[in-house]
């Protein structure tokens, strides 16, 4: 610590030098000062080793295995020790205290003890910190932060992070974790003796790879996407559910209503996904891409009532020959799931030993993007005034817009001639008589809705100088669009497929290819700046994805037609992701498209699904 010690005294000594005349007086007091900072340094240093050892001499109390909560660093901590050597005067070490358990907790970190001027706590967007107390933490929840590390002077820096946590109803369960971060700041000269000395070999050490699926987005966030986390309340379902049948929706309580109805889904697709989770399963690296693992489906469908493809994953391989050496985990998500086979994707490279197979503990994580997005756009709802939309005037207003009529330009084609319900329905969405009301096309399969769809797209390049958003629930039935529209030959290169950065690149139709995100040249999906994106006359994209138009800024008006097909495939307040922020409800016209008798989306939560968070709330009614 004699670096922290001198950091301090370093400073007064320039202040003295810098003083006229260099007075006695003056120097006396600065000595004193040196003096009583390094006691306190000497002091602090004293403490945290006397901390450090009494929590050493405990020895190993195996309390992720007791209480499910653990911290984790990069780099890793090696018997509660995060030692790191570096050569430059700043270094920055990530933190993250996990809850895996099914109880809350609550954890402090002591930020006081802190040796000054050398570490800093820091959020993820680098914002000081000056006290963490009482953070409450929910089952599977995480909370991340940087401990910042700056000294201009080599040597040896010491830094004890202390976490205590409480747990139970009545907070009455107590435990610790420490870790001691150690940093030696050497200087530029000695960087070849920063690998000397002994190295600790890891049994599953893994090697990082570009990641194929990276944040190449130059699309910058301009709308805030909230967390929305869980409400404390969300577990007292009785009076949840009392609350929803007392409040019957209405344009006033909308908003709330789809906050709650999407929390106390997410409640019990968490709960789905513990259900899936291992103790001990055996894992294998795929045969060609060594950065994917494959789990045996039956070891986990057979009891697994959710969708796992897109969940996030927690795998910790089993070290069964040293118990007491801390257990390293790797964060990947789950790409894809078949009758066979669970392929779980990773940003690592595995080494040999999972060719063979390694047993592991796997946790499934939700991958909370998707309701986050949904939260967002009932907000922006709200917020862009939608009720026009939502809540249409008269039951039957649309009805009798479809009687009124159509002045709009309008093309004949072969496909129309003889089909005058669809020839209607075209006319009407080209004028946009609806509006603000969405245009309901609705029937079984092999009606003609898509083929509908087409025309209609075909029909508002060729007679207006409008900008058309398509979308679709899934990848499978918005590449079904895109093929069609392309197929068509409408305005080719102004047709662009805005993929998700985790999509999977074997599954583009090659027809789609050359009008997509993807970069032959890295193997990695890209998303243009806005400019770029807003410069397409017809953009087609997931529900989903069409939320980074949101994100990116994408001007509310931009777009004269959102189209959704399959709509009866999702929750209203996915439909809601592109209208909700990109919609502008006195001009623009909703068009929604799909089979009401249809299978429509799985609701885990009995009380959203009674309440409603599986129906479309949208009055409007305009049949084809």
């Amino acid at each position: 610590m004699d670096e922290a010690e001198d950091q301090k005294p370093r400073s007064a000594t320039q202040t003295e030098e810098g003083a006229s005349g260099g007075q006695n007086p003056e120097i006396t007091f600065t000595e004193k000062e040196m003096a009583t900072q390094a006691f306190q340094n000497i002091q602090l240093r004293q403490k945290m080793a006397r901390l450090f050892q009494q929590y050493r001499n405990k020895g190993p109390e195996p309390i992720f295995k007791k209480y499910q909560v653990r911290v984790t660093s990069n780099p890793h901590a090696v018997k509660d020790k995060i030692s790191v050597t570096v050569t430059k005067k700043e270094k920055v070490v990530l933190l993250s205290v996990e809850n895996n358990g099914t109880k809350q907790v609550y954890f402090t970190l002591q930020t006081f003890d802190f040796v000054k001027n050398i570490f800093t706590v820091r959020d993820c967007d680098g914002n000081i910190i000056k006290a963490i107390n009482d953070h409450l933490l929910r089952p599977r929840e995480s909370c991340k932060m940087k401990i910042h590390f700056s000294s201009d002077h080599s040597g040896l820096y010491e830094q004890l992070l202390f976490f205590k946590f409480e747990r139970g109803h009545q907070r009455s369960e107590t435990f610790d974790i420490m870790r001691l971060l150690e940093v030696i700041r050497r200087t530029p000269q000695s960087k070849e003796d920063s690998h000397a000395g002994s190295k600790v070999v890891k049994r599953f050490q893994t090697t990082r790879r570009t990641p194929l699926t990276g944040c190449e987005t130059n699309l910058t966030p301009v709308v805030h996407l909230r967390k929305y986390t869980l409400p404390k309340n969300i577990e007292n379902t009785e009076e949840l559910n009392r609350n929803l049948e007392e409040r019957k929706l209405n344009w006033r309580n909308y908003a709330w209503r789809f906050h709650l109805l999407l929390h106390l889904e997410e409640y019990e697709i968490c709960a789905a996904l513990t259900k899936c989770n291992r103790d001990e399963v055996l894992l294998i690296t795929h045969q060609s891409e060594n950065y994917m693992l494959l789990l045996k489906a039956d070891d986990i469908l057979n009891n697994c009532n959710v969708v796992l493809t897109g969940c996030d994953v927690l795998v910790t391989p089993l070290n069964e020959q040293n118990e007491m050496e801390e257990k390293i985990s790797y964060k990947g998500w789950v790409e894809d799931v078949d009758e066979e086979q669970i392929y779980l994707r990773f940003d690592e490279i595995f080494p040999e030993d999972f060719i063979k197979g390694v047993r592991c503990k796997l946790v499934f994580l939700l991958q909370r993007m998707p309701l986050r997005m949904q939260h967002r756009a009932a907000a922006l709802a709200c917020k862009h005034g939608l009720k026009g939309l939502l809540f249409p005037v008269g039951q039957h207003s649309t009805q009798r817009s479809c009687l009124m009529p159509v002045t709009a330009k309008f093309i004949r084609t072969p496909m129309l001639e003889n089909n005058p319900e669809q020839q209607k329905a075209v006319r009407h969405i080209l004028a946009r008589s609806a509006k603000p009301a969405p245009y309901l096309i609705f029937g079984p399969p092999g009606t003609g809705k898509t083929v509908t769809l087409i025309e209609v797209i075909k029909q508002i390049v060729l007679t207006q100088d409008s900008n058309i958003l398509v979308c679709a629930p899934s990848n499978s039935a918005t590449d079904n669009l895109c093929e069609k529209i392309l197929k068509e030959n409408i305005v080719p290169h102004e047709v662009f497929r805005l993929y998700c950065l985790s999509y999977k690149v074997d599954k583009i139709p090659e027809i789609v290819k050359i009008h997509c995100s993807f970069n032959p040249a890295t193997s990695t999906f890209e998303i243009p700046p806005k400019k770029d994106l807003m410069s397409y006359k017809i953009m087609v994209t997931t529900l989903q994805t069409a939320g980074r138009l949101v994100t990116g800024g994408v001007s509310p008006g931009h777009y004269s037609y959102i189209i959704v097909d399959e709509a009866g495939q999702a929750v209203e307040t996915e439909c809601l992701i592109p209208i909700a922020g990109l919609l502008k409800p006195l001009s623009g016209q909703v068009v929604l498209a799909g089979d009401p008798k249809q299978l429509g989306p799985i609701i885990l939560s009995t009380i959203a699904q009674r309440n409603g968070l599986g129906e479309q709330h949208a009055y409007s009614v305009c049949q084809c």
